[in-house]
């Protein structure tokens, strides 16, 4: 007769202890850099969203022939008087020119609000984007400085607006990426 020697085999508990804490290592290593890739992921984002609300509402100008206005707005309706836009922004056509949207002004796009830990701050003191019929950008240049919190001064970027109205991005000043870091909360 055949004897089968039938043995189980498991994991001991040295073996399970080594396991999680190897684990454990791994992931302490990994969820900083998961962080950060994500946080710029978020900022990206946010960038490509309002870039494209900027040109939505330029190229609108020019096809009604009619001043349309860029701004801050958490409700979809209504602007904000601030240069922070991370709570979203509203696009309209400002028939009366006044840089506040009535009710009879039709709206043409209404961003939503950004990642948590995102934020975008505008040029002190510039609280819209309005773009003529011409396609250029009332005022002076606009500067939009984006960052995320997981971010350092030197990874915050920035979408600049010119007086023709054409977008460009780059590098923010230190003091703006440093002040736009602040606002992330």
């Amino acid at each position: 007769m055949h004897r089968s020697c039938s043995r189980e085999r498991g994991l001991t508990l040295i073996e399970l202890i080594f396991s999680v804490v190897l684990l454990a290592v791994l992931l302490a290593i990994a969820l900083p850099a998961y962080a950060a890739m994500l946080g710029r992921t978020h900022e990206r984002a946010a960038q490509a969203s309002l870039q494209i609300a900027l040109h939505q509402a330029r190229l609108a100008a020019v096809a009604r022939g009619m001043r349309v206005t860029l701004c801050p707005s958490d409700d979809g309706q209504n602007c904000l008087r601030t240069t922070q836009w991370q709570g979203g922004w509203l696009v309209f056509v400002d028939i009366n020119r006044d840089g506040k949207r009535s009710a009879d002004e039709p709206i043409l796009h209404v961003g939503e609000a950004q990642a948590p830990g995102v934020a975008i701050l505008s040029t002190v003191g510039r609280m819209a984007v309005n773009y003529q019929a011409d396609g250029s950008a009332a005022g002076t240049n606009v500067t939009f400085t984006l960052c995320d919190h997981n971010a350092s001064v030197k990874q915050a970027r920035s979408l600049v607006v010119n007086q023709a109205g054409r977008i460009r991005s780059g590098t923010p000043s230190a003091d703006a990426a440093t002040t736009c870091l602040r606002a992330t909360g």
